[in-house]
């Protein structure tokens, strides 16, 4: 596996913001993980612990493409603060430079998604994230789930 596994692996596991966002995910949460170069791996919950595997997804509720720079800008923010990494994420969302941009595909129903626990996620990054998504006209959560899904 790369260096962009690896780094994100360690962020993923270790990281207080990553410990702190991913609380609330239930065992099943599954994310499809497509970095630059390397194999499908996928981050589960299913040991009630944040974890990236590196085996393809098995039932993922949504797919998260990364390139290289993304992985690099997120794992090196250096902060404890959720909210601070939730608006990093969406701004590599709707970044216009092609080595940034984190491109996001939902395999789940909507139901789902809320029955996972994602909606939580998205709360624990606070009025940071709350603000900075209204400001980029998203007013709600199923909003900011449609306009995911290109709705």
């Amino acid at each position: 596996m790369s260096a962009s596994f690896d780094a994100l692996k360690r962020f993923i596991e270790t990281a207080p913001a990553s410990r702190l966002a991913t609380r609330p995910l239930g065992q099943p949460a599954e994310v499809a993980i497509l970095l630059d170069g390397d194999p499908p791996a996928r981050f589960t919950m299913e040991s009630g612990s944040p974890q990236l595997l590196p085996e393809p997804a098995r039932d993922p509720d949504f797919t998260l493409s990364l390139p290289e720079k993304a992985v690099q800008q997120l794992t090196t923010l250096g902060s404890e603060d959720v909210g601070e990494y939730g608006v990093a994420f969406f701004g590599l969302l709707l970044s216009s430079d092609h080595d940034l941009k984190v491109r996001a595909h939902i395999n789940a129903a909507t139901s789902r998604l809320l029955g996972r626990g994602y909606l939580s996620v998205l709360a624990s990054g606070g009025a940071k994230v709350a603000w900075w998504l209204m400001k980029n006209g998203v007013r709600n959560p199923k909003a900011a789930i449609d306009r995911l899904r290109g709705r």
